[in-house]
């Protein structure tokens, strides 16, 4: 009979010898979901950034990681995400709440 084998999360890694870590993200709509990934699989292996600055959509990211604290960035991320590419209403619902136009040859005249 074999043994259950245990699964052992990864060790965590050593932060890097350097002075600092910057995360510099660029503009691009699409873009910006690729850097929420990226960003976590950087905290996965334990990489925090000292410095972010972005431009755009890298601004806003940017402003997601620095503004939170680091166990909180990766959700706040997903949130950010996830409210904006969550559909619209159909536009057929705004449309019914929409006042219709006064018809030309209405006798309604407007108030001056």
């Amino acid at each position: 009979m074999a043994k259950a084998t245990k699964k052992r999360a990864p060790p965590q890694q050593r932060r890097p010898p350097f002075d600092c870590i910057a995360l510099l993200l660029q503009g691009g709509g699409a873009l910006g979901a690729y850097q929420a990934g990226v960003y976590e699989a950087l905290a996965e292996a334990n990489l925090h950034p000292d410095w972010t600055a972005g431009i755009s959509i890298g601004a806003i990211n940017s402003a997601l990681i620095a503004g939170n604290p680091p166990e909180a960035r990766v959700e706040k991320l997903r949130e950010f995400w996830r409210q904006i590419t969550t559909p619209l209403p159909l536009l057929s619902q705004a449309s019914e709440a929409t006042p219709r136009a006064v018809s030309s040859t209405s006798s309604a005249r407007p108030a001056c």
